[in-house]
């Protein structure tokens, strides 16, 4: 499924489009893109299910097919910046290229044709959460991606942030031991931290389980395990053509549901919301600041 949120902005304003920043976040699971304008808000949003982490959990590295989808999309993506006059823009990688052993030669692709990707660290991913919650005391940003999971913990107004191997396109290729063995650093890394009273999931994992059961993005986290078996108990297919879930997450929101659980329980929180921002704003905001 395919998602696009398009401006108001007219093409006979082109002095206001070129003020305006494009961030591309290549991920596990998608290559989105965002559009922001010169005061930070958001223009446009696109997102493409090409789900790198398939290739790069189960062997390693990318299949040629995949790395052909992926320098065509790019090629895309870059043509409509240039059609809408966006002169920065910045590609981003995260999980599935810093773990795939042929990243360098689809970079190498890539930069022949004016495409310069940047893959960033899961610690720097994780730091970027904070650009959310540094001014909420006691309160948690949560992003389950598909090869990695991070978490920005506000504490009493000091912040924490870390980066995990439990995206949940890799947990599907996981091992249970290896799986058990992540899941409980996790765990040893939360009981730091008790009594985090709002969590803030980032993305569509979490937005699924909201639509399914028609709730706001506000949700009691006492609830929470009520509202998974009943989002559970729905039929993939209508899943798909009643509640409009993207196809390619059908696989891996249960895998989310369960971290988020996992998290609500250890940190004792009492509050879960949903929410659209994600990494890229952060990014575009260290951007600007030349802060990365």
């Amino acid at each position: 499924m395919k998602i696009l949120l398009m401006s108001n902005i007219k093409s006979s304003l082109p002095f206001l489009i070129k003020m305006n920043i494009a961030i591309v976040d290549i991920g596990s699971n998608a290559i989105k893109y965002k559009i922001f304008d010169s005061k930070f808000n958001l223009v446009e949003y696109y997102r493409h299910p090409l789900r790198l982490g398939r290739d790069v959990f189960s062997h390693g590295y990318l299949e040629q097919n995949t790395i052909n989808e992926v320098i065509q999309l790019l090629e895309k993506y870059l043509n409509i910046f240039i059609e809408k006059e966006i002169v920065e823009h910045h590609f981003i990688a995260t999980s599935a290229l810093r773990d795939c052993k042929n990243s360098r030669e689809l970079l190498s692709m890539l930069k022949d044709k004016n495409i310069n990707v940047k893959i960033i660290s899961g610690d720097t991913e994780a730091s970027l959460l904070a650009e959310y919650n540094k001014e909420i005391k006691n309160s948690a940003v949560i992003d389950i991606g598909g090869g990695s999971v991070e978490v920005c913990i506000n504490s009493e107004n000091k912040i924490y942030a870390k980066s995990f191997q439990l995206g949940a396109v890799r947990l599907l290729n996981m091992s249970a031991e290896s799986k058990n063995a992540a899941l409980n650093e996790l765990k040893l890394w939360l009981s730091q931290f008790p009594n985090i009273n709002h969590i803030y999931g980032l993305g569509g994992n979490l937005r699924a389980l909201m639509q399914v059961n028609t709730l706001d993005s506000l949700i009691d986290a006492s609830n929470f395990k009520h509202h998974v078996d009943k989002y559970l108990q729905v039929p993939e297919d209508q899943l798909v053509t009643t509640h409009n879930i993207p196809k390619d997450r059908v696989d891996i929101i249960p895998e989310a549901l369960n971290l988020y659980q996992l998290i609500i329980n250890q940190l004792q929180s009492i509050k879960i919301e949903n929410t659209f921002w994600s990494i890229s704003d952060g990014l575009v905001k260290k951007i600007v600041k030349g802060q990365l």
